[in-house]
């Protein structure tokens, strides 16, 4: 049997529904594929009918996926015939790599090979940065095992030397990367592979750790990356290629290989396990540009130059750090820390999210008003926001804030003219409401855009009439009255009802109107919120949601609401309770 029949059999019999079957199964391919290459080693060196004696100074080796030992049942093999220059003459040693390289080919595999000496490694190497980061994996497969050892000594030590320069290279490759190949937490039909939060940013990540300027987070990146992989492994046995696009009509089969649900938990888990690769990534890179920045400087102890930001918070290296005077008893504490550093877009470092999210005091039900303040300002704070949520989301913090959230996370949306997951979604209208804070009571329009589609939920049929309800008792445990969590509730319920019956309706008709104000309890408050709600709705989705015309036809309707109410003063401070 041939070694893409024999990975493709195993990987069948195996199965990928239980837990840890995954990692089992890619030791397993690692394992017989390795064997496999060690006697094709053999039949091509002493057991060849024209046997050639190969000594000390040649070797086989790999790198990719089989170097690391997470190839997939279909994963191509990167193998180095490694060569000392002397131990073979170039007859011979061409000869080696024709008998290795054709019985594979021949095998049905997909094939990376090459013949290089050292100093062939190293060239290669400072030249090709993918090439380099590939190679720290170097490992043995037959022949001179220290011949191997050397060589992957001999690149991680230049890699190391070099990492002034191969930082700048690597972060500026990662970012082309990212923007070619899109967001895997993000996408409806996300690359595996190339994508940011994908299985090559987790390469990256040990690559960044081998130039010792910083260590990586462990833990939750390497279930999520395995997790991938698992994806990854499904998709090979459903399509019968080495595949890492994750195809819409694939998806349900794969997800069946898991033992999912459906589609939609599928691209769900593989979402969450992107976010948290990718944060691994980005947090490691940032570590690593400071470290190095720190080594630049001049020789010599030098204090950390922190500045102060009130309530024991400080500015550190481009991050927000807790400092001395920081009370983790204050439960205020995390949201002061969350709005300094969104309102500087800066991150929030690392270790004082966890910190935090493990020690800090937690908040009363109902929140104080303080504490409601404090939020409102966070969601109004701009596009920094987006980094700030997802470092308290990845540390817990959200849920802690909203238990609601934990069921719309990564949620995908199978409506084509969504961009973004379902809580990506939310941040996003919340960024374009912000820039509406003229409007009557910002604060309930921000917490609006934030629940609007919190009924996104499995089963949901009607998003919007199952969001409604738990609007309103997230409004209620934020601390808001009950009028005000009631204009919550019916922003939520009607957040489609105006630009759906602007865009199917003529909106000067007489019945139309009506609907409209049926709609907002003829409130001409209630349509200033509603029509904010809806463009800020609609701008986060893109151009096919918001364009000129369905502007104009939502403001005419708009319009013909506020004339039947009387107008209202857009400037005024004024009541939108509804309860009662």
């Amino acid at each position: 049997m041939g070694l893409r029949d024999l990975r493709l059999q195993l990987a069948g019999a195996r199965g990928l529904s239980t837990p840890g079957a995954g990692s089992a199964l890619r030791t397993t391919l690692t394992d017989r594929t390795l064997d496999r290459l060690q006697q094709l080693w053999r039949q091509a060196t002493e057991e060849h009918e024209h046997p050639i004696k190969v000594g000390s100074g040649t070797a086989l080796a790999c790198t990719g996926s089989l170097a690391r030992g997470d190839g997939g049942p279909l994963s191509d093999l990167d193998l180095v015939l490694l060569h000392d220059g002397r131990s073979l003459s170039p007859a011979d040693l061409a000869e080696v790599a024709d008998r290795l390289w054709y019985p594979l080919w021949d095998s049905g595999v997909g094939l990376d090979h090459s013949v290089r000496s050292l100093a062939q490694c190293r060239a290669v190497a400072s030249g090709d940065l993918a090439v380099a980061a590939a190679m720290l994996d170097l490992r043995p497969v037959a022949g001179d095992e220290a011949l191997v050892a050397g060589v992957r000594k001999q690149l991680a030590e230049d890699w190391r030397a070099q990492s002034r320069k191969r930082l700048p290279e690597l972060v500026e490759a990662v970012a082309a990367r990212h923007e070619q190949a899109g967001d895997l937490s993000q996408s409806l039909q996300p690359d595996l592979k190339e994508a940011r939060g994908g299985l090559r940013d987790m390469v990256v990540l040990r690559a960044l750790t081998r130039s010792w300027l910083a260590d990586r987070p462990h833990g939750a990146p390497d279930q999520a990356y395995s997790r991938l992989l698992d994806v990854r492994d499904a998709l090979h046995l459903v399509t019968g290629r080495s595949r890492s696009i994750l195809a819409r009509q694939e998806q349900q089969p794969v997800a069946e290989v898991l033992g999912l649900a459906d589609a939609d938990e599928l691209l769900t888990e593989v979402s969450r396990s992107a976010r948290v690769v990718h944060q691994a990534v980005h947090t490691t890179m940032r570590a690593a540009r400071q470290s190095q920045r720190a080594r630049s400087r001049r020789i010599g102890p030098r204090r950390p130059q922190l500045e102060p930001l009130g309530e024991g918070l400080y500015l550190h290296d481009g991050e927000v750090v807790l400092g001395r005077g920081h009370d983790l008893d204050d439960p205020l504490l995390v949201l002061h820390a969350a709005l300094a550093a969104a309102t500087r877009q800066i991150p929030l470092a690392p270790a004082t999210a966890a910190n935090l999210a493990e020690n800090g005091a937690p908040l009363p039900r109902p929140w104080p008003e303080e504490a409601r303040r404090l939020l409102i300002r966070l969601l109004g704070s701009g596009d920094g926001l987006l980094e700030v949520w997802e470092s308290l989301d990845q540390a817990g913090v959200v849920d802690a804030w909203l238990p609601c959230w934990a069921a719309v996370r990564s949620r995908p949306q199978r409506n084509s003219i969504h961009r973004h997951t379902v809580d990506r979604h939310l941040l996003e209208t919340v960024l374009h409401a912000a820039r509406q804070q003229h409007r009557h009571r910002p604060d309930l329009l921000l917490v609006a855009a934030l629940l609007h589609d919190i009924g996104k939920i499995r089963g949901a049929d009607d998003h919007s009439v199952v969001g409604a309800p738990i609007a309103a008792r997230t409004a209620l445990h934020l601390g808001f009255d009950a009028d005000d969590a009631a204009v919550v509730e019916l922003l939520v319920r009607e957040h489609l009802t105006l630009v759906t019956l602007a865009t199917t309706a003529d909106p000067t008709d007489p019945a139309t109107i009506e609907a409209g104000l049926r709609a907002v309890r003829h409130r001409v408050e209630v349509v200033d919120l509603l029509e904010a709600l809806t463009e800020a709705d609609a701008r986060s989705v893109g151009a096919k949601a918001w364009s000129p015309w369905r502007a104009t036809l939502l403001h005419s309707l708009t319009g013909h609401l506020r004339a039947r109410l009387g107008g209202g003063d857009d400037g005024a401070e004024q009541h939108v309770g509804l309860a009662g």
